[in-house]
């Protein structure tokens, strides 16, 4: 069984769009995969969304405590990427325009996204989101 956690923009879902941001995206989906087939779908808050510092690794401690062994991203920083390696959390790659939780969710049953095993992005000096 494989549990993914995936930023969402607004209020998550298989609907949601992604969010490209993973510590301060809004919440996660967190999606329980067996054989490929979606058993399960859930909804979490994600507390670092206005934090002013440390957003990857507070997110990084939500998705470990959500249950969730995996993650799907379209950008993480050096915190969050030795969090999530820290917590035995894999990260996958996925970058594209308006793509949903579920889009992200079929290109990884498809196998069409990459292992990440260090940061993609720079960390630091984003602050809060204001949106």
């Amino acid at each position: 069984m494989i549990v993914l956690a995936i930023p969402s923009a607004r209020k998550g879902g298989l609907n949601d769009l992604m969010d490209s941001r993973f510590g301060r995206c809004h919440s996660f989906t967190v999606v329980t995969l067996e054989d490929k087939e979606i058993l399960e779908v859930k909804v979490i808050p994600n507390p670092a969304y206005e934090e002013m510092g440390g957003a990857g690794v507070l997110a990084s401690q939500t998705v470990r405590d959500s249950g969730a062994n995996e993650v799907i991203v379209e950008a993480l920083g050096p915190n969050a990427i030795n969090s999530l390696i820290s917590f035995n959390l894999k990260a996958y790659h996925v970058s594209g325009n308006n793509l949903t939780v579920k889009d992200a969710i079929d290109l990884y049953i498809d196998g069409k996204i990459e292992l990440l095993d260090s940061a993609n992005i720079s960390g630091g000096g984003m602050g809060p989101r204001m949106d």
